[in-house]
């Protein structure tokens, strides 16, 4: 065996020499002997990479890399009295290489002397009980070996050494987790915030990964419930956040109510509830919240100074005035499939669509936003809800005239870069929607001439793209579209909008004759309708396109908008008719969609739908929305209809 291995490494240092010019060897050249060893062990001769590991460490004792790897040598090898040797050398030039001093004890339990290894052990721990690390080794090592008792005795050790009730507690969690004892690990987290209430945070995070498996919830709840006596403020935060995370959103608001309002850090906690229960669209709940809040902030006996009073008020006015405007408006019970140019924010349709809007909620929005106008002036507050008053006037009640002096104030007293960049981008799309074109370009290009950033400016050459286009000025707005591609980068958010939309005008304008051009001319008319609001007139204009062109590029996409807004209106059967009209044109995998999600959400057919969904798999099949399409015939369809 010892001849085969002296050859194999003659041939291995043949090798090596021959890569060399001269064929002088690597050892006479004076290489890395240790990366020469690692190579050897490589390739399985284990015998010749150990001596030179040994004569490594005979030249250097204290080379901590070959150590290591002859360490790791001898494990794998099994050789333990090798290792033992190895260990105790390493300890007699290291005193302190607390991890030696641990492996060693192990080598006791490699070879079935476990009494041993434990006595061992516990005299480390005495010889080294100063310094916390060694309980953290011993720990590893009484886990790794299944030593249960042990690793009971050594946290109760360390906590009285320590004198720190919670030693260990956040590893132990998450060893318990590890082990699906869910009750142990609550215990062991409760314990480990009620004594480090600055990471309670850290606990919290644990618990409720923990609680993404559900068969830990009752067992989580029984144990916090336990421990509240055990320190109600630290056990009630966490329960909270826990009876949030698995949806108990009345019994999440018992917990904060029960701990009440006594100083600054209650204030912040209700605030984030508040705002987690709102964008949970908890909206009765959230009310109640921000309403106590802001009682709280009315009472002096919470030590609040001048500044964070205000703050807190002004919190809790916004917070409850955007709950307000939740309510006034409506959900989207589905999103469709079919849409025209989905995704694309030049063709966003802002105008909120309401069957009615209840009276109350609507004043109360407003009245809060003047309260937040007049109490709070020196604030952050009224700039935000300018815009948010802007918002509701523009999107909801189309008081065009009164959302304009919104916006505008908004942009005028606002400090926050983003919000005046937002609010000037509002206002030129209020213009619009008021028809007065040349008056949306002013607010657009004065915020040019003061924007340094390229981005931002990037959105206002967008937005300005949007009023030459809908004003009717083709040819100024593809310039603008020429620049925009030029500036933009490929991931930019606008890059797909704006090419998208270049290839419509292109496709659809640029590539036509006059009588095309005035065909897009009419569509684009339509498309202004829609944006101010008049969709019956839209639909008209619409409909004339079609009529009047029906040989042009851009028909079968009005025809299209025509039956969108047509469903909108309530008459599905006369979209369904306007729909086949276009179904063998270039958006025929559009129109089929469509006709199957009116069958399937809105006349509630779900047999019909499926046929057509079935048709848009069959005849469409590069469409884009063959995907989601089949996602839908699985949801609507019985098992094994579906192949």
């Amino acid at each position: 065996m010892k001849a085969a291995r002296s050859f194999s490494l003659l041939l291995f240092l043949t090798f090596s020499s021959a890569q060399i010019p001269g064929g002088v060897p690597l050892l006479n050249q004076g290489q890395d002997r240790f990366r020469q060893a690692i190579q050897l062990e490589r390739i399985g001769e284990l015998e010749a990479a150990e001596g030179i590991y040994l004569e490594l460490l005979d030249s250097n004792p204290k080379d901590t890399r070959v150590f290591l790897q002859i360490k790791a040598l001898y494990r794998k090898l099994e050789r333990y009295d090798d290792l033992r040797a190895l260990l105790l050398n390493r300890v007699g030039i290291f005193q302190r290489d607390l991890q030696s001093h641990v492996e060693l004890g192990e080598l006791f339990i490699l070879t079935d002397e476990r009494d041993k290894a434990v006595q061992y052990w516990e005299a480390l721990r005495l010889q080294f009980g100063e310094t916390r690390s060694i309980y953290f080794m011993l720990m590893q090592m009484y886990l790794k070996h299944s030593l249960d008792e042990e690793l009971d005795q050594l946290v109760v050790a360390g906590r009285d050494a320590f004198d720190d009730p919670a030693f260990l507690s956040l590893e132990l969690g998450n060893i318990h987790m590890r082990n699906l004892d869910y009750a142990a690990a609550t215990e062991q987290y409760v314990v480990y915030a009620s004594y480090n209430p600055e990471q309670i945070r850290t606990a919290s995070v644990q618990i409720l990964r923990m609680s993404d498996r559900p068969e830990s919830h009752d067992k989580i709840e029984t144990t916090l419930i336990q421990r509240i006596s055990f320190d109600e403020r630290t056990v009630r935060s966490l329960f909270s956040d826990f009876l949030f995370k698995v949806q108990k959103y009345s019994e999440a608001y018992d917990q904060h109510s029960a701990l009440g309002v006594s100083n600054k850090e209650d204030f912040e906690r209700w605030i984030r509830f508040a705002e987690n229960l709102r964008k949970e669209h908890r909206l009765s709940l959230a009310l109640r919240s921000y309403g106590y809040l802001l009682e709280q902030t009315r009472q002096s006996s919470h030590g609040l100074t001048e500044g964070a009073s205000k703050r807190f008020t002004g919190e809790a006015l916004y917070g409850l005035a955007l709950t307000y405007e939740l309510q006034i408006t409506p959900g989207e019970r589905w999103s469709p499939l079919a849409e025209y140019f989905p995704g694309n924010a030049f063709f966003e349709d802002h105008l909120i669509t309401l069957q009615s809007v209840e009276v109350q909620p609507l004043e109360e929005t407003f009245a809060l936003y003047d309260s937040i106008l007049i109490s709070l002036p020196s604030t952050i507050f009224p700039p935000q809800a300018h815009f948010r008053i802007g918002e509701i006037k523009y999107k909801i009640t189309r008081d065009f005239d009164g959302a304009v002096t919104s916006f505008r104030e908004s942009a005028r007293s606002s400090k926050d870069g983003k919000l005046k960049l937002a609010a000037n981008l509002r206002l030129a799309d209020v213009l619009m929607a008021k028809g007065d074109f040349p008056a949306a370009l002013d607010p657009l290009n004065q915020a040019l001439s003061l924007i340094k950033r390229q981005k931002e400016s990037h959105s206002l050459e967008f937005k300005l793209c949007q009023v030459q286009f809908f004003h009717g000025n083709v040819g100024e707005a593809l310039n603008l579209l020429d620049g925009l591609l030029t500036a933009l980068e490929l991931d930019d958010p606008l890059f797909n909008d704006v090419l998208e939309l270049k290839g419509f005008i292109e496709e659809n304008y640029s590539r036509g004759d006059q009588i095309e051009k005035d065909a897009f001319q009419g569509y684009i008319l339509a498309e202004r309708l829609l944006r101010q609001g008049k969709r019956a007139e839209a639909a008209s204009f619409f409909r004339s396109v079609v009529e009047a062109y029906p040989d042009s590029p851009v028909a079968d996409e009005a025809a299209f908008r025509r039956a969108r807004l047509t469903v909108e209106l309530g008459e599905y059967e006369k979209a369904l008719e306007q729909l086949a009209l276009i179904q063998t044109s270039s958006i025929g995998d559009l129109a089929t969609v469509m006709t199957g999600e009116i069958y399937d959400r809105l006349l509630h057919n779900s047999d019909e739908a499926a046929t057509w969904y079935f048709r848009v798999l069959e005849e469409y099949p590069e469409s884009l929305l063959t995907e989601p399409v089949r996602y839908r015939l699985r949801e609507i369809t019985t098992p094994g209809e579906l192949n």
